[in-house]
């Protein structure tokens, strides 16, 4: 019997090869087969999943830590993890426009006529929150240079770990909130935002061993980052549509 992988010799009794580490098949494809196959390889849902979002909220620093470290088979990596939540903010977002038909940019503008509709900025959420993981993990290993305990690397890990949490957490809250009441996005916006920097500094909080206010001054300058940084990318996003022809500078009179 050989792995059909690597084409390994194995024994009959082996239920994984040990030269490249493949699951050995022996059963036809059926719909319960290959349902085990994608939730374990694709959405690695055999409990880890839901391990990683439960301890993320009670013990993140043992998740992120613990990936850190070298702990790769208790919780889902970040990139997986990361990438499930943004996928599902994706969906989140189709719904709340097409389904919910919520306006997703601030109503007292966007209907005042003065700025264009920028909802199509919502149809690249995805890969703006790619690139900006990168900006995140720049700004809170500035704001604990001084504690050199993490690199800018393992500061993208943490980032990339935390945006995943709070976008599972952005998609159980909207899509009942906005099910069943009738908000201004931009309002809940806000305040999802103060609830993001405030997980976010609890988390490196409990990562570093701080106290409250350090904590607590540096998740204040790091929310002025974040202004200016949301400014600067706004700007380009301005920029980039009328290059582009999305909108145009008369878009902008009143």
């Amino acid at each position: 019997m050989n792995c059909k992988n690597c084409r390994a010799d194995l024994q009959p009794s082996f239920d994984y090869c040990p030269t490249c580490g493949a699951k050995v098949i022996r059963r036809r494809l059926t719909l319960k087969n290959v349902w085990e196959d994608i939730s374990v390889q694709v959405f690695n849902l055999d409990n880890k999943l839901f391990k990683t979002f439960r301890h993320l909220i009670s013990q993140p620093e043992v998740v992120i830590n613990g990936y850190i470290s070298g702990v790769r088979k208790k919780y889902m990596n970040p990139i997986s993890y990361f990438a499930i939540a943004i996928t599902l903010v994706g969906i989140l977002f189709f719904v709340l426009r097409n389904v919910y038909h919520v306006d997703l940019t601030p109503g007292s503008i966007a209907n005042s006529g003065k700025t264009p509709n920028m909802d199509f900025v919502f149809d690249y959420q995805g890969i703006i929150t790619y690139l900006i993981i990168p900006m995140y993990a720049l700004m809170t290993w500035f704001l604990f240079f001084d504690k050199k305990k993490l690199n800018f690397t393992e500061h993208v890990v943490t980032n990339a770990y935390i945006t995943g949490q709070v976008s599972f957490v952005q998609v159980l809250i909207c899509l009942p909130l906005f099910g069943f009441l009738d908000i201004r996005y931009d309002l809940f916006t806000w305040f999802f935002l103060l609830l993001t920097i405030t997980y976010q500094f609890y988390v490196f909080k409990k990562i570093y061993q701080i106290g409250f206010w350090s904590a607590f001054l540096r998740g204040f300058i790091y929310l002025i980052l974040f202004a200016i940084l949301m400014m600067v990318i706004g700007l380009l996003i301005v920029f980039v549509s009328i290059a582009t022809g999305r909108i145009s500078l008369e878009d902008f009179q009143a």
